[in-house]
């Protein structure tokens, strides 16, 4: 699973062969994670699911990825087509 980016001590990974719509995953430590809908093309950024993460820290993850949605946009379809 390619890491796309980093946010702090969490991980944002987008798996190869991952169902619709686009998304990524934010890994920290074991069953902290979440899953954010990237709405492409022009979001905005969404939660799809989470466990074991603070409010703040979602809504940390969802800035950082919107700040670079078109990209993780254009990763996503170059990982899973």
């Amino acid at each position: 699973m390619p890491t796309v980016a980093r946010v702090g001590n969490v991980r944002i990974v987008i798996y190869p062969n991952d169902h619709q719509p686009p998304h990524v995953h934010a890994l920290r430590s074991v069953g902290a994670r979440a899953r954010l809908a990237l709405n492409c093309p022009g979001g905005p950024v969404t939660l799809m699911g989470q466990s074991r993460l603070r409010v703040s820290e979602i809504a940390e993850l969802c800035l950082a990825v919107s700040a670079n949605a078109e990209g993780h946009c254009a990763e996503w379809s170059r990982i899973n087509g």
